[in-house]
């Protein structure tokens, strides 16, 4: 039996957006391939990653990746599918995996499709209703329903017994079996088998998607699955609930350990929604690079909640080889983090981040303004907070409903999805109205927060004090000058230059 994973290219406003690997296909493909061993042939075939370094005009995007009909019919017939799964968890992209599902079925006209990842679980039967193209979705995590599934393809059980699986019946009505139980013990699936795609490809996007990346080679891990939060505008619990699963640090280091022997990756960057629940694991972690002396750099994509920090950890991790740390305060307004469900103290996330600047750790944090409810008054509170604070860098983003969120569920509610997602939406660029705002005054208040960040910062190191006590300390070594001439020229051409360009053409 045959199966094919296929990561779509995307549609997107701006062509530096990149994508790291797709390790939940990795994961999948893992799965399977220890599942069946020699009886299923399992492959990815990865439409974004063959030109994403190209990309090129669609309409009034740019396309990242390939779409072109002829191709995708060459290479499908080469690997003669028995199966094809599309993976798709960001509502702004689930256009572009229904177009090329869409194309894939002209293509192979008998060959089920199934979709699975944050969107398909949350709008299964919508999706099933409205695209005849789709037979199947996996629902939530992915590995074992879909090794039952392909189980029931091949005659060892039937469909109706697949729990978190979504498909039409023979009289083509929509049937969704009961979810699955999510897995208890992740260390029964296989460490990510990194040979499924082109990792020389994913080094250079996985340094993109993370533009202050210190050390090169870079590769994305997940150590642990789920999170016990529950912010509003989070869809990732839809797929993980609010249960936090680790696996085992000896799997993990085995896998970091894989990765730089094989691949000669020097950067890890944890793609965990929630690294640091547990602090005698981070200890253990660290205790062990510190002890390996592998020379290896480490970041958290998500941010490190800094409810969940403290000195003692923040002095392990720095020896341990994390350089940098990225605070997930969502808001500097309280008011918006009672909204969101989001459990930051202000002060003492002030003065957290005044540890980590002495301790040389680069500081950023990520500021979600355009909440349905939230008024301009509450957003600049907010932008205040950031530019008062004593980050290095900031992200200045916009709220998105992503199926599966409460978030999503308000902007329902309130009437402003214009019943439908707008496609290729990004967190820089507002595409929705909110009940006491427009989208065009939002974009403007994101636009003057991040251009003038710069000037900020660079007038805040100008003073002694600031100097001394926040950037000196990240500059101890040869290599720490270097990283910073780094990131230096890093911001020039992913910042200034597109700020500069932008007030030429405007004016």
């Amino acid at each position: 039996m045959n199966i094919v994973f296929l990561h779509s290219y995307i549609s997107v406003r701006d062509p530096e957006i990149y994508l790291s690997e797709p390790l939940g296909l990795i994961c999948l493909a893992s799965h399977l391939k220890q599942a069946f061993g020699d009886q299923v042939n399992v492959t990815i075939l990865d439409l974004y990653a063959k030109e994403a370094r190209h990309p090129h005009r669609r309409n009034d995007l740019f396309l990242l990746g390939i779409d072109d009909d002829a191709y995708i019919k060459t290479e499908l017939e080469k690997l003669s599918p028995d199966l094809i799964g599309i993976s798709c968890n960001f509502t702004a992209y689930f256009k572009d995996a229904l177009e090329v599902a869409g194309k894939i079925k002209r293509i192979m006209t008998t060959v089920p499709i199934v979709m699975g990842g944050a969107h398909p679980t949350i709008e299964a039967e919508a999706i099933l209703q409205e695209n005849n193209f789709v037979d199947f979705v996996v629902r939530g995590e992915g590995e074992i329903t879909l090794e039952h599934l392909v189980r029931a393809i091949r005659g060892e059980c039937t469909l109706e017994t697949v729990m978190g699986l979504s498909f039409r019946n023979a009289d083509r009505t929509v049937v969704s079996n009961p979810a699955r139980e999510l897995i208890k013990d992740l260390d029964i699936l296989p460490i990510p088998d990194r040979t499924f795609i082109d990792m020389d490809r994913y080094t250079y996007f996985n340094k993109e998607c993370v533009w202050y990346v210190r050390k090169e080679p870079v590769a994305t891990i997940m150590t642990t699955r789920g999170c016990p939060y529950n912010c509003i505008f989070c869809s990732t619990k839809v797929v993980w609930s609010r249960n936090w699963r680790p696996r085992s640090l000896a799997r993990v280091f085995e896998e970091i350990e894989l990765l730089v022997s094989k691949y000669g990756i020097r950067e890890i960057v944890i793609f965990d929604d929630q690294f640091c629940t547990k602090k005698e694991r981070i200890h253990e972690f660290c205790d062990y690079f510190i002890k390996r002396g592998l020379n290896l750099c480490f970041s958290v994509d998500s941010g490190t909640s800094p409810w969940l920090l403290d000195n003692e950890l923040l002095v392990k991790m720095r020896k341990a080889g994390f350089y940098s740390l990225r605070f997930p305060i969502e808001s500097g307004c309280q008011k918006t983090l009672d909204f969101i469900r989001k459990p930051v103290n202000l002060q003492k996330t002030r003065e957290l981040i005044a540890t980590a600047n002495s301790l040389g750790y680069w500081t950023s944090a990520n500021f979600i303004i355009g909440f349905p409810y939230e008024t301009k008054e509450e957003i600049m509170e907010s932008i205040q907070y950031a530019y008062d604070s004593a980050l290095d860098f900031t992200s200045f983003l916009i709220a998105k409903p992503n199926a599966g969120s409460e978030l999503y569920e308000t902007y329902k509610k309130e009437g402003l999805l214009d019943k439908k997602i707008v496609h290729a939406s990004h967190f820089y660029r507002s595409d929705y109205d909110t009940t006491t705002m427009t989208a065009g005054e939002l974009n403007k208040i994101i636009e003057k927060a991040s251009s003038g960040w710069f000037v900020h910062k660079a007038l805040f190191y100008v003073k002694p004090k600031n100097f001394v006590d926040h950037l000196l300390p990240k500059l101890r070594t040869i290599d720490d000058v270097r990283y910073l001439l780094k990131i230096c020229q890093r911001l020039f051409r992913k910042k200034i230059i597109p700020l500069i360009m932008k007030k030429n053409h405007a004016s």
